[in-house]
């Protein structure tokens, strides 16, 4: 593993930058290095200038009237707290969308200049250098078909939300942007920025073109990037996982039921809360699972039913605690 306190990736929405964090977390828990990622929509984010979504519209209302520059101030000194308490402790930080995602993500569509998001970006560069940070960037040589393929993946409202973020910000309705080809133009005129700053990083850093979907030859090339070494890793012993599917019906009242099914060799759950669809559970033991891409866990209780519990951190959106009970 490189000398390194913070790992950070970075990319447009649908990038895989989540799945890579929780591959970056899942080799360094093997390799018994103590480490925190912290996921993009965590409750007591480090770097996040606000704490829920009713103060982050105070930083919306701010950048509406204009005040770009307190903004960015207030940032800038919660990064500076940031590198201290990172420097104070033991733990590798990763974390994904905290770069070019966040603030620049805030301040794009407000029309804060180009220059301006990327002195921003080198003043970030400057603090957190003594972290030693390494840094991974995802892009695609198709913006469209890579946005038609999360969009897909999550679902109708992703794609819709997508659309009117991007269309109804001041830099969409500046530009007369409209329906999915707007979206399309919104985040290629985004990623011109976000190119750019990388090229202008000085601090450890690999782009991956990751447009053809490998992302076994991504992920070797992330480790190698990082030092980590997976010639020592001992594969999980494979045992059935016929026993755990089927129908499981929501502990509380008005929620619906979840799917476990098997396909290509990997439980897919389909209905948790809070989980895309057709999420891909990623084995930890007999029974308990990641949930891909997510920093939540799913785990079986055999009593005198099939029981299954969804945990993870508190998000923005409220707690990740949830029972279901298998139906026969």
């Amino acid at each position: 593993m490189k000398n390194t306190k913070l790992i950070m990736i970075e990319g447009i929405p649908g990038s895989g930058k989540s799945t890579t964090a929780q591959l970056i977390s899942h080799m360094l828990h093997r390799k018994g290095i103590g480490h925190k990622w912290w996921y993009e929509e965590e409750k007591g984010h480090p770097i996040y200038i606000y704490d829920d979504y009713n103060t982050m519209q105070t930083i919306v209302a701010d950048l509406s009237n204009g005040d770009y520059e307190k903004i960015i101030d207030i940032a800038l000194k919660r990064w500076c707290e940031f590198v201290a308490s990172v420097q104070s402790s033991s733990d590798v930080i990763i974390v994904d969308s905290c770069l070019f995602g966040y603030l620049t993500w805030s301040l794009f569509p407000f029309e804060v200049s180009k220059q301006k998001i990327m002195d921003y970006v080198k003043a970030v560069e400057r603090i957190i250098m003594p972290l030693n940070p390494y840094i991974v960037y995802f892009y695609q040589t198709d913006i469209g078909a890579a946005l038609e393929k999360i969009c897909t993946r999550r679902g109708e409202d992703t794609e819709n939300n997508f659309i009117r973020a991007a269309t109804q910000s001041p830099y969409g309705k500046t530009r007369r942007l409209n329906g999915f080809g707007g979206m399309v133009t919104y985040w290629r005129d985004y990623r011109n920025i976000t190119d750019g700053a990388f090229q202008g990083l000085t601090c450890h850093k690999i782009a991956i073109d990751n447009s053809e979907g490998n992302w076994s030859e991504y992920g070797r090339k992330i480790l190698e990037f990082l030092g980590i070494d997976e010639s020592d890793e001992v594969p999980l012993v494979q045992q059935s996982l016929q026993r755990l599917v089927g129908t499981y019906g929501a502990e509380l009242e008005g929620s619906p039921d979840c799917l476990i099914q098997i396909e290509s060799g990997n439980l897919i759950a389909d209905g948790l809360p809070q989980v895309w669809t057709r999420s891909i559970l990623i084995p930890k033991s007999s029974y308990v699972f990641d949930i891909q891409s997510l920093p939540f866990q799913v785990r079986f209780v055999e009593d005198d039913i099939l029981r299954m519990y969804l945990t993870g951190p508190t998000l923005l959106g409220g707690p990740v605690d949830y029972k279901f009970a298998k139906k026969t």
